[in-house]
């Protein structure tokens, strides 16, 4: 009789086991699956912190250089979209990162970027009525899907450009915008066609000239601007002599000297 007892309870104890296995090991792949599809929740500032900063320039927005941009954002350059019920608050970088501004629902806005699952990086109209352009990082859940798709003044979508890989302690800063080392970094226009080659092999030393929505652009790696542009700031600028010059809701002011189309009020 104890003989018996005792091998009923390691069947027993076998089956509670094998029963355990089955259970736990489909929890243990949904798990691995989430993680490896990047939805496992979890601090998304932590990560945040740890993620490669870079910086771009070209949206034409006064608040461009204090805005946070990530190596491995994916791109969605000219996507309309609206702010659904709720509104939103535009930050610096995504999660807790400074406000930039606050949009009430209905604001049409215009899809840069995303970072994952964690932010979209919008630009849109400065509310207080001036003119200027904004931008900044919302979550993903604050656009409204069943809106009409709004007419908005396409941007030039301007390529990320990496800086030093040390600069990922400005996430952790109260918006501190991210510098490059004082290298010049030039930056391709998305829809630039490329220099013409004569018949003798010798390329052509023209300069395409940017879209005539844009303000300021990169110069050459040799520091050169297109015709019609000049060095300010570090950018080149389109030059002018009045507002009408300049294309819709820039002005002609004087930086460093010489007169140039500008977003800056």
């Amino acid at each position: 009789m104890r003989e018996r007892g005792r091998r009923s309870l390691g069947l027993a104890l076998a089956a509670m086991v094998l029963a355990a296995s089955f259970v736990g090991c489909p929890l243990l792949k949904k798990k691995g699956a989430e993680i490896e599809a990047g939805v496992e929740d979890e601090d998304p500032s932590a990560a945040l912190a740890d993620a490669e900063t870079v910086t771009a320039t070209g949206l034409g927005a006064k608040n461009e250089a204090n805005v946070l941009r990530y190596a491995n954002e994916t791109p969605l350059p000219n996507e309309p979209a609206v702010i659904g019920d709720g509104g939103a608050k535009a930050r610096n970088f995504p999660g807790n990162g400074p406000e930039v501004a606050t949009l009430p629902k209905g604001t049409a806005v215009v899809k840069v970027a995303q970072y994952f699952n964690t932010g979209v990086l919008i630009l849109f109209d400065d509310p207080s009525g001036d003119g200027s352009k904004l931008v900044g990082w919302v979550t993903p859940k604050v656009f409204d899907a069943t809106a009409p798709e709004p007419t908005v003044k396409p941007i030039v979508p301007v390529p990320v450009v990496k800086v030093d890989a040390g600069s990922n302690a400005a996430v952790k800063d109260a918006g501190a915008p991210i510098k490059d080392a004082g290298s010049s970094v030039a930056v391709k226009d998305a829809g630039a066609a490329p220099a013409v080659v004569d018949a003798g092999g010798a390329k052509s030393s023209t300069i395409p000239q940017p879209p005539k929505s844009a303000v300021a652009v990169a110069p050459t790696a040799d520091g050169k601007c297109p015709d019609g542009w000049a060095i300010s700031e570090g950018m080149c600028r389109r030059k002018c002599a009045a507002d009408a010059e300049c294309p819709r809701n820039t002005k002609c002011a004087s930086k460093q000297g010489v007169k140039v189309c500008t977003s800056d009020h």
